[in-house]
């Protein structure tokens, strides 16, 4: 993190009063987001944490209120970089020289690899938010960024004519919910036969989508 990056909610930490322990924040979370690369939440441990930087538990605390504060401060981070990594995706240039499938192939990858960077602290999140009253969990930031990346893919469909109106955009929608659906899956158990970082995964959600879609028929 740095200074142009978001900074943690100032509820959720120990404000550090000087630029040793900003740093100190700093690589905590960053330890934070390698071990969960890797690793499901309830196997990492404030000590894990804290080895990861060289620093002891009692050093954790003093950035951070408690293990389930830290957890939200890495949720909050996560979402915002894959939000805005989804934003640039939509708003490149490439996108409007792009045909469906080639835009299907490159959406797909872009969710594929945000699930497996981020595969052990989504897995925990979404356990998490099931756990949650109804009225909580309507605030999450995940579902935010569901939400905001579906309507994205939706509108960026409409650019061709055969996906404008209610039906297309119904047929868009389940389209979106097949893809997290199998990805929330495979993050949670990753049950094969083709894992969460299988290669042949990218290309097969790709023929499942296309062809559920129409768009080899389109292209074709």
């Amino acid at each position: 993190m740095s200074d142009s990056q978001p900074q943690p909610p100032r509820h959720l930490v120990h404000a550090p009063r000087q630029q040793r322990g900003v740093e100190r924040q700093d690589a905590l979370i960053r330890a934070g987001l390698r071990l969960t690369e890797t690793r499901n939440w309830d196997e990492v441990k404030v000590g894990d944490i804290a080895a990861e930087i060289g620093c002891s538990a009692g050093n954790f605390y003093t950035r951070f209120r408690s293990k389930a504060d830290y957890f939200d401060v890495l949720v909050g981070l996560v979402v915002d970089a894959m939000q805005a990594r989804s934003d640039a995706f939509f708003e490149a240039p490439q996108r409007a020289e792009e045909g469906p499938l080639e835009f299907m192939d490159r959406w797909v990858s872009l969710a594929l690899n945000s699930f497996i960077t981020h595969r052990g602290l989504y897995a925990t999140a979404v356990i998490e938010l099931r756990r949650q009253p109804p009225e909580v969990a309507a605030a999450s930031p995940l579902l935010r960024l569901r939400d905001r990346n579906r309507a994205r893919f939706v509108d960026a469909m409409a650019r061709w004519p055969r996906w404008r109106g209610a039906a297309a955009r119904a047929r868009l929608d389940f389209a979106h919910q097949l893809l997290q659906g199998i990805l929330i899956n495979a993050a949670l158990t990753d049950p094969g036969p083709l894992r969460l970082d299988d290669p042949k995964l990218h290309a097969e959600l790709v023929t499942v989508l296309s062809e559920y879609l129409g768009l080899r028929e389109a292209r074709d």
